[in-house]
């Protein structure tokens, strides 16, 4: 058995998001990975090679694709499996928290995701005129965690801009979110009652 630092094992994004998507559901392809991951396709293979080299993923060949999914006789397996669910827990609880505030506070934001910047969790909505700061405050006094709060005003939200402010502070898959969202203009315009 080879021993296997934690910082070498989780060392970059591409592994720490493969490890959460594994977790989270035993069996994925590749090319629903890479949807879900929040780093290039290449990241992502280098990640998945080096997982499956230490053991801890495994890869099948079903039909034309590959499938991977974590290794449960791993000496690693549980010790990480817990430490990935009891992160889940955690963003839940924020996430929980931040619904309660925009149901009593915000009642007119029409979306909102979680995602990570570096070592913050980022709350993002969709939204018009939206308490940033009283947010914040809120999630902290509610969860004992600081969270980033990012706001993309409805009004202005064109394809342009997502991609300009996706660019600079989201990850490409929250982009392919928003830009989704943009087709349904006609329902934001009547929600807002434009």
């Amino acid at each position: 058995m080879t021993y296997l630092p934690l910082s070498y094992l989780l060392g970059s994004r591409a592994k720490v998001d493969i490890i959460r998507i594994l977790v989270n559901r035993q069996n994925y392809t590749g090319r629903k990975i890479a949807v879900l991951s929040s780093t290039n396709p290449n990241s992502n293979k280098k990640a998945l090679d080096f997982l499956i080299e230490t053991g801890l993923v495994l890869r099948e060949q079903v039909g034309n694709a590959y499938h991977y999914n974590l290794n449960d006789k791993h000496f690693l397996f549980e010790p990480i499996t817990t430490l990935f669910k009891e992160e889940e827990k955690t963003i839940n609880k924020i996430m929980k928290c931040g619904a309660a505030f925009i149901e009593e506070y915000a009642p007119k934001t029409l979306a909102g995701f979680v995602s990570y910047l570096r070592s913050n969790v980022v709350l993002t909505v969709l939204a018009h005129s939206f308490p940033v700061k009283d947010f914040a405050d809120y999630v902290y006094e509610k969860t004992g965690f600081r969270v980033l709060v990012k706001v993309i005003d409805t009004i202005s939200l064109d394809e342009k801009s997502v991609l300009d402010y996706a660019e600079k502070v989201y990850f490409w898959n929250n982009y392919k979110s928003i830009v989704k969202m943009l087709d349904s203009r006609n329902i934001v315009k009547t929600f807002f009652n434009f």
